[in-house]
């Protein structure tokens, strides 16, 4: 089949700072900050489950959608409507006839079938990125090891503190295959330096998630109910206000919880008024 040329959306998330985990051993070159606690006080949902469903769908605009359906493991914060929830994401393939096109949006993760992950939600079906930050609102567990959306390592350095490391883990074999940001294929000139191990204060999933139950307690909002957290469904109609011609300031969102501003949504909010209420696209 015929693919016509990309479409790129300028979508931006900024980087997060604090403490959260201890540990004796240190990764070297280690690099942003993570706060769990900061993320939680945005989310309306924090879980952790395995992606079991991709859909698309195009918005009454035209402009596609990618629909994510994670079968939910473990609900750490929140209150889901099911034991499975619908992600709707702008973005994805669009199949017209025998073209194929892509709406790529800067900063929105790519999902696949079977991949497990742990994350803080927000904004469903109102926000072109239904997670805290975006990318930042998604870790990934790979081998039972924590790491972000480009699968660098989390790792916990001994000034208690959360970071992501340089040790980018490799989802095939659970080890670490390179350093620098992004993917890397494996070494396979045995005349090269050979990857590094797992670094020894890698972030356990198993704990990561432990410590953020506990953090949650501190949230009762999250846990009475008053948050109220919806389900993307594919059957419905996508009219997201957002993507009309009018300002962000008159959008309404379905959320009984009053959402926080971040700089994500700052960022988001000046990109469309800035292009008439529509998405950025080039």
């Amino acid at each position: 089949m015929k693919k016509s040329p990309l479409w790129v959306g300028v979508l931006a998330a900024l980087t997060l700072q604090a403490p959260f985990y201890s540990s004796s051993a240190i990764a070297d070159d280690t690099r942003t900050k993570i706060e769990p606690r900061e993320l939680m006080q945005q989310a309306e949902l924090v879980f952790a489950g395995k992606v079991v469903d991709i859909q698309y769908k195009d918005a009454e605009d035209g402009t596609p959608h990618t629909f994510v359906t994670y079968a939910l493991s473990d609900v750490i914060a929140g209150r889901p409507d099911d034991k499975q929830i619908t992600l709707r994401f702008m973005g994805g393939r669009q199949q017209k006839g025998d073209v194929i096109r892509y709406l790529d949006v800067s900063e929105s993760p790519d999902f696949h079938v079977g991949e497990t992950d742990v994350l803080f939600v927000r904004k469903n079906n109102t926000s072109f990125c239904p997670l805290v930050e975006c990318s930042k609102g998604r870790f990934r567990i790979r081998d039972g090891v924590l790491t972000t959306e480009d699968d660098l390592a989390i790792v916990a350095t001994s000034e208690k503190e959360l970071r992501v490391s340089s040790a980018v883990i490799n989802p095939a074999t659970g080890e670490a295959i390179e350093y620098g940001r992004g993917l890397s294929a494996p070494r396979l000139d045995s005349s090269e330096p050979q990857p590094d191990p797992v670094p020894v204060n890698a972030v356990k999933a198993e704990q990561f998630i432990a410590d953020l139950k506990d953090l949650a307690q501190g949230f009762p909002a999250l846990q009475d109910g008053s948050v109220r957290f919806i389900s993307a469904n594919i059957k419905d109609a996508i009219n997201v206000p957002a993507l009309k011609p009018t300002t962000p300031r008159d959008l309404e969102f379905t959320s009984t919880r009053t959402p926080d501003t971040s700089d994500f949504d700052r960022w988001e909010e000046e990109m469309v008024e800035k292009n008439n209420g529509n998405p950025v696209i080039r």
